[in-house]
């Protein structure tokens, strides 16, 4: 009985810590919600519709966007 009011509150506590020491916890959901507006508005701008790279293809090492691995400038 001891054990299970230790774990329930050790449970509250790391769940008021949590939330108390959450960077952004007031805007976040409201920041997310207004880019998937805005993405729904501008169909460009979702990452969602970013080609990947091909095997054989020219890639760049540093922003890869290749469906595989970048190997030596070229998609595998």
């Amino acid at each position: 009985m001891k054990l299970t009011c230790v774990v329930i509150v050790a449970v509250l506590f790391l769940t008021v810590w949590t939330f108390a020491t959450a960077d952004d916890s007031g805007n976040g959901l409201e920041k997310l919600f207004s880019n998937a507006h805005h993405e729904m508005k501008n169909p460009e701008a979702s990452k969602l519709n970013e080609r990947c790279l091909d095997a054989g293809e020219v890639c760049d090492i540093f922003f890869p966007t290749c469906c595989g691995y970048c190997i030596l400038l070229f998609c595998a």
